[in-house]
């Protein structure tokens, strides 16, 4: 079987510049593209551009693949569809100097789509307005699940989570009142960025 790889440069973090990654890419990625990859042992996204791309068997690979990493997508935060709802991707949006946030933890769209076709995209857990003082989608965030926000409240959470990415104490303490813990505030930073 063959497999796509890339040869990733990560331009913006002094410590990893001069150096070549080796990522699998399992979507079409060209040289001199940016892309999102998961760096270091909390896999915190940062971007790069794409130096090389070949394909190759898994004997000939430029790296063992038990243990390469994987593109997480091209650079750019993501716009798609579900059951004719446009929902934006909270993944890929730069919180800081050189991290961006993950992806598959948060959408929004200001339209509702249907759970089916929500759960076959890997968003288990749909909230509607009222919701922005509900500590049910902060705890869901922590347990990994995806989530669909839906309406204006929708907005509101999401702007709340790029605060406490951010580091504004007003997002936390916010998150505080509404009971959250510290080990799931910590958690709920790890699953987003």
């Amino acid at each position: 079987m063959k497999y796509d790889f890339a040869a990733l440069r990560f331009t913006d973090d002094p410590n990893l510049a001069d150096k070549i990654y080796w990522y699998l890419a399992e979507f079409p990625l060209a040289e001199g593209e940016e892309a999102l990859a998961p760096v270091g042992i909390h896999d915190r996204l940062q971007k790069a551009r794409v130096e090389r791309v070949f394909s190759a068997e898994e004997g000939e690979a430029p790296y063992d693949l038990r243990l390469i990493k994987r593109v997480a997508a091209k650079t750019g935060a993501r716009k798609f569809s579900i059951g004719g709802a446009i929902f934006s991707e909270f993944g890929g949006v730069r919180y800081d100097d050189r991290h961006y946030t993950r992806f598959s933890r948060v959408v929004y769209s200001e339209d509702g789509a249907e759970k089916e076709e929500l759960a076959a995209r890997g968003f288990q857990t749909a909230f509607e307005a009222p919701m922005s003082e509900d500590d049910a989608i902060y705890r869901e965030i922590v347990s990994g699940h995806g989530i669909a926000l839906f309406g204006g409240e929708g907005r509101k959470i999401m702007n709340i989570l790029f605060s406490l990415l951010k580091g504004k104490k007003d997002a936390a303490d916010f998150l505080y009142s509404l009971s959250l813990r510290e080990r799931e505030l910590a958690a709920l930073l790890v699953r987003l960025g």
